[in-house]
């Protein structure tokens, strides 16, 4: 081979390698992990009334040994369509409401367990189209190979929110019905059959944040970058038939900013060790109260929102309100990443990513009683890359394919 073609050899590899760097790729949510608990124990939480809230939120972090078994949904029994967190999820979605049935106000907060196969709720894999809004009649089905996720640009510093498509089981409110328990959830603007759309709310969901290196309290750190203000709006439906909102997406819209951690394998294979290294807590102990009093287009109908801190006698910011600060690891988020989140990834995964955000929403069903315009609702997510071969097998291909063209090119001219 000449120089002239060696050099065109590594000027297509290196336009492939970036060309895979700079595109949106997709990330898995990360399930199998302790199948049918909640994030850690049930805790108490009182409002101004003295009503006392029974919380099953715990750490909100999945896979600690302080998960304990789900607690049924209350009143009569439920035949699910999924069983809450049947599939073992280590992402949630947190709401913050009130229940008030003629006495004292009750804190109350919905779960979602984030993960499993997409849903097409027309109930027909064959039709050539997926719905996302429940069709009358239907039984809602997984589509075969198509798992929850979110895709995700790195490049130049930057983060780029894309696409967010996640199934969703919630472990119930009260009778609810099954198919009020199973929920999808998409990026602001999505269409009823999936497609992409424009932000409505664009200064809080501008889907783009900051990615830099971060090398630790050692120094040495390699492959971790740390991931702040990335903003995001999603949107929450359920499968019901009889809501109020059936028929259009965004029945809740959880809005707010992802910070976290994209971890990269070595050349060996190997995440790097996280423990010790000042990744710090985790955001939930306290309500983040920023967005009170400012107003948002709803997702359903032409009108705005106005945020606020809960309910008179349930103020949702008070002492005790957001989730429990990390406890198990020694309260070391890095030290959670390494045993629970690092353990679960594919192998032939090669990053993977821990988002939280406390953040804010908006409730656009006119039949909910419990959940407001307000703060308090809260997400994780720990997604991985999704599996390709090893880093040497991608390069060789990637060599193979531009092999391929300098030999037809010294073809042509030789």
């Amino acid at each position: 081979m000449t120089i002239n073609n060696t050099r065109k050899l590594l000027a297509v590899v290196a336009g492939l390698l970036a060309v895979t760097q700079a595109s949106a790729q997709e990330y898995q949510l990360v399930t199998g992990v302790d199948a049918g608990t909640q994030p850690g124990p049930n805790r108490s939480v009182f409002s101004t009334s003295f009503g006392e809230g029974i919380f099953q939120d715990g750490q909100r972090l999945g896979g600690t040994p302080s998960a304990t078994a789900i607690v049924p949904a209350p009143g009569p029994g439920i035949n699910y369509i999924q069983q809450p967190n049947q599939f073992g999820s280590l992402s949630f979605m947190f709401r913050r409401g009130s229940i008030n049935f003629g006495g004292p106000v009750v804190p109350f907060v919905s779960v979602d367990y984030l993960g499993g196969p997409l849903l097409d709720l027309d109930g027909d894999l064959g039709n050539g189209s997926r719905s996302l809004i429940p069709v009358a009649g239907q039984t809602p089905v997984a589509i075969p190979g198509m798992t929850s996720g979110l895709d995700l640009s790195f490049s130049g510093g930057q983060v780029s929110l894309n696409r967010f498509d996640v199934n969703g089981n919630n472990a119930g409110l009260g009778p609810a019905q099954p198919d009020q328990l199973v929920t999808v959830n998409t990026l602001a603007g999505t269409s009823l059959g999936g497609a992409m759309g424009a932000a409505i709310n664009p200064s809080i969901d501008d889907r783009t944040g900051t990615a830099s290196p971060f090398a630790g309290n050692s120094g040495t750190l390699n492959g971790v970058s740390r991931v702040e203000d990335l903003g995001y709006e999603i949107w929450q439906d359920s499968l019901a038939e009889g809501s109020s909102t059936a028929d259009e997406l965004g029945t809740v819209q959880f809005m707010g900013e992802f910070r976290g951690w994209k971890i990269e394998r070595d050349s060996n294979g190997d995440f790097p060790t996280l423990a010790g290294e000042g990744l710090g807590a985790t955001i939930w102990s306290q309500v983040d109260t920023s967005q009170v009093g400012n107003s948002f287009n709803d997702a359903i109908g032409a009108g705005t929102s106005t945020i606020v801190d809960g309910r008179v006698t349930d103020v949702f910011s008070d002492p005790g309100n957001g989730g429990l600060d990390l406890t198990d690891f020694g309260g070391d988020l890095g030290a959670y990443l390494d045993f629970i989140a690092a353990t679960a990834i594919d192998p032939l995964s090669q990053s993977f990513i821990y988002f939280e955000s406390a953040g804010f929403g908006i409730s656009n069903s006119n039949l909910d009683p419990v959940f407001l315009d307000s703060v308090g609702l809260d997400v994780v997510l720990i997604a991985q890359s999704a599996p390709v071969p090893e880093p040497v097998t991608a390069i060789l291909l990637a060599l193979g394919c531009a092999g391929v063209f300098v030999r037809r090119q010294n073809r042509r001219h030789g």
